[in-house]
């Protein structure tokens, strides 16, 4: 069920030291992927992002790929459920609590697995729309994640099931998902910068649109093209991929034959063809 730091165990006794940095500061950073039969979705795209993260926060870490891949295929191999959800985390290691963090090879690893349903791909979603009040480190995926807590509260307190988020009228992300819009015929999603996640779904989206011959346009969209869009998608690595219906009290006409069906459907399929 988990790992850290060297020791597998049930999730229930594991416990997680004060010197680990994620319990102050949540000085760490951390990725998820899910995966059925035992075989992880994308799962190099998720590893290669993880390190990525660790260097650029200057977090060491001793495990090889090689390494995490066998710490992750031992916890899969108790999954009795044919799908799972996986999370890995990687936090700076201290001693004592100190904003200024020692300079050390040492890091805290924790890695946990749990079974979930199997991605539905007929889900819609219903959206709510909040300010976008995170920092600006919202490309890296790190622990500190209030501004999308807060933003989920807030989706939740409305009956919407997730929250789009702009700043000043530009949309950016939503608090769990990336975000896209259809317009005649082409996707269009926020290009890549320290306000969106380099999202492993959204890139897959946005593979799928060039295989199968969608324009896609990286640029920022506003909140009025938002509402004025064909039709809404969202990705995530635990969703895929989902249509939306409505946008705080906008509905978005869902039809059975579409673009963003279209490309949901190969997305899916792509996910059980890999495992």
């Amino acid at each position: 069920d988990a790992y850290y730091n060297g020791v597998f165990c049930d999730k229930k006794s594991l416990r997680i030291p004060l010197s680990d940095r994620a319990v102050f500061f949540g000085d760490g950073i951390y990725d998820a992927a899910i995966g059925m039969h035992g075989k992880i979705f994308m799962l190099r795209e998720h590893i290669d992002r993880f390190l990525g993260n660790a260097q650029r926060m200057n977090i060491p870490i001793s495990q090889t790929e090689n390494e995490l891949k066998k710490i992750f295929g031992r916890l899969i191999l108790s999954m009795k459920e044919s799908c799972f959800f996986l999370y890995f985390q990687l936090t700076r290691y201290s001693d004592e609590r100190s904003h200024a963090y020692p300079e050390s090879d040492k890091s805290n690893l924790l890695v946990t697995v749990s079974a979930i349903p199997i991605p539905l791909r007929d889900r819609i979603f219903t959206l709510s729309l909040e300010d976008d009040i995170r920092h600006e480190f919202c490309d890296i995926k790190t622990l500190n994640l209030l501004g999308a807590v807060i933003a989920s509260h807030n989706a939740q307190i409305k009956g919407k099931d997730e929250a789009v988020l702009h700043r000043d009228g530009t949309v950016t992300e939503c608090a769990h998902s990336n975000v896209h819009i259809l317009k005649n015929g082409t996707l269009i999603t926020h290009p890549l910068d320290k306000h969106v996640l380099p999202g492993i779904s959204r890139a897959h989206l946005l593979s799928v649109c060039s295989r199968i011959g969608i324009s896609a346009e990286e640029r920022a969209f506003s909140v009025d093209e938002l509402f004025s869009a064909d039709e809404v998608l969202i990705t995530s690595s635990s969703k895929l991929a989902a249509r939306v219906s409505k946008v705080e009290n906008h509905e978005f006409t869902l039809r059975q034959e579409s673009i963003g069906k279209t490309l949901i459907d190969t997305m899916f399929d792509d996910f059980i063809r890999s495992c």
